[in-house]
């Protein structure tokens, strides 16, 4: 098993700790410009390093709330088999400056598999952006 992290709005963490990370969900993700969704209905992503989730958190808290740290945007932690998963290929120049890989899949993630969430906060952000 590997463990995974997971960026949701923080009020999605206690539907997710109960049903777990569920598929057919309409992405939150829109690209700049065109407005199109991210991915197909059906995916789920996740990031293989927790730093590039927490700066990817801090800037979709910053689209979402004008703020970055302010507890809007978490990460659930999670433990998965990673045969169920694929490398993200939207954003390639985002992807870039990051550490691991981005990864989607089309597997929903029980809640057994769910180990923790965290809230971004300003904290989180100074410590990810410390390692990078």
């Amino acid at each position: 098993m590997t463990t995974l992290y997971h960026v949701t709005k923080t009020t999605n963490v206690s539907k997710i700790k109960k049903r777990g990370i569920a598929t057919m969900q309409s992405t939150n993700w829109v690209k700049a410009g065109s407005g199109a969704r991210y991915g197909n209905i059906g995916e789920i992503f996740a990031f293989e390093d927790p730093a590039d989730a927490v700066r990817w958190a801090a800037k979709w808290d910053w689209e979402i709330s004008r703020n970055m740290g302010s507890g809007k945007v978490s990460i659930v932690v999670f433990e998965t088999d990673l045969d169920a998963w694929e490398k993200d290929t939207a954003d390639p120049l985002s992807q870039a400056s990051y550490k691991g890989r981005w990864l989607k899949s089309r597997i929903s993630v029980p809640p057994e598999q769910i180990i923790r969430s965290d809230k971004v906060t300003l904290v989180a952000i100074k410590n990810a952006l410390s390692f990078s």
